[in-house]
């Protein structure tokens, strides 16, 4: 007999957190410490008196009367079984209604779809079981939910629909070895790993999430955002980020010597005459930047949030990175850093390394970087909507979106 509880301690929320598969850091409460503008509340269901799922359930008010309420890649239990998702649907109806929320959007980890990778089936695990998926989707459309819709752009859901995970792990459930890797990884990514790093001075270092370091990777962040014409976030929420997941959140540069790069490129002078041109021409350029930059620089840097499970699959999240291509832009120092990442995350005991969102039509600049990793795409079903109040539901589905519209013509008419 399924019960639901409205407030479970963190606690209890946490632990059951930690024993479950495919947990997503979404989930946690980390993740509602970095949410600080919306109200959590960690939510159970109960079999008997033991705790069999649990939902983190954020709200925030957007407009007078209008409070929405969002479960960000939930709720965890067992989407297949009926009962349990009846015994949740009733219960947070009833929770919605007592907090004046209008609509429940969840977006739980059911996968309905993958894209597996070009290679032999034992290099890499693959424990998504679209059967299962199909199930799950059955059942929480069965219950009451609303399906949004298998958008393929990378903002028709709040988390993206598409994911690419790097498999850090064969099919026989072992770590894949430095040789194993670049087998796995396609051919132009192959001569970013071995002997391509340290010929360059090229080294990857993990920092203390202080003032400076994160002052330091936002700036190099900001190089990419300016490049691409993208706005990220600012170093108040990275340093927030790193107070939330603690030890979890994973800050690092991939750096380069440059006095150890000027070395290898003598060495080089001696051995290849013939290629004396280039050589110095490249001497020339590592000097000039070790004379405005400094002996040792960053080029990329990386944010890691590790699973919170111990237990079943763990997926850790690849959150951000940025490059500095004003110097050394050849070296591809992002795809350098990441490789030392997947080992460390193989040092977790992580299965793999998720490098986030791309297009479900496979055409755009994410997908293109991400794609030589050879991962596999997990698609996942996206967002449902349980209405909890119709009339405040219809109006904010059809009136939003023309205000949105409307806001955007007045702003573009003020301009002019």
């Amino acid at each position: 007999m399924y019960r639901f509880e409205a407030e479970i301690s963190v606690e209890q929320f946490t632990e059951f957190v930690k024993k479950a598969s495919f947990a997503p850091i979404q989930q946690t409460e980390a993740w509602s410490k970095l949410k600080n503008q919306w109200k959590p509340c960690f939510c159970g269901i109960y079999k008997d008196d033991t705790l069999a799922g649990v939902a983190l359930i954020l709200m925030r008010k957007l407009l007078p009367g209008f409070v929405y309420a969002y479960c960000p890649r939930g709720p965890i239990m067992d989407l297949t079984d009926e009962d349990a998702v009846t015994t949740f649907v009733q219960g947070v109806k009833e929770f919605c209604k007592k907090h004046g929320v209008y609509l429940l959007t969840i977006d739980p980890p059911v996968v309905v779809g993958k894209t597996l990778p070009d290679m032999e089936e034992a290099r890499y695990a693959d424990p998504f079981d679209l059967s299962r998926g199909k199930k799950e989707f059955d059942t929480v459309v069965a219950c009451g939910f609303r399906h949004k819709g298998f958008g393929k752009s990378l903002d028709s859901a709040t988390q993206p629909r598409y994911n690419a995970l790097i498999p850090l792990k064969d099919r026989e459930g072992n770590d894949l070895t430095e040789d194993q890797f670049k087998k796995n990884y396609r051919q132009k990514l192959r001569k970013y790993m071995g002997a391509f790093r340290p010929a360059r001075g090229l080294y990857y270092q993990g920092a203390d999430p202080t003032e400076e370091t994160i002052a330091q990777f936002k700036r190099i962040l900001s190089s990419t955002e300016a490049r691409q014409n993208i706005s990220l976030r600012n170093e108040e929420y990275f340093s927030l980020l790193s107070q939330a997941f603690g030890e979890d959140a994973f800050f690092a540069f991939e750096r380069c010597n440059v006095n150890a790069y000027l070395e290898n490129l003598d060495k080089r002078l001696a051995k290849e005459p013939e290629n004396e041109a280039k050589i110095q021409q490249q001497k020339a350029e590592a000097q000039q930047v070790k004379e405005q930059r400094g002996d040792d620089i960053p080029l990329a840097a990386l944010l890691t949030v590790y699973p919170p499970n111990q237990e079943g699959v763990r997926i850790a999240e690849y959150l951000y990175a940025g490059s500095d291509l004003s110097v050394f832009s050849s070296f591809c120092a992002t795809l350098c850093g990441l490789f030392s990442q997947c080992r460390l995350c193989q040092e977790r005991n992580c299965d793999f390394l998720n490098l986030g969102g791309v297009s479900g039509t496979f055409d755009d600049g994410l997908f293109d970087f991400k794609n030589p990793f050879n991962p596999i795409i997990v698609e996942y079903a996206g967002e449902f909507d349980l209405p909890i109040c119709g009339w405040k539901y219809t109006l904010m589905n059809k009136g939003l979106p023309v205000a949105k519209k409307c806001y955007s013509k007045l702003r573009k008419l003020v301009r002019k």
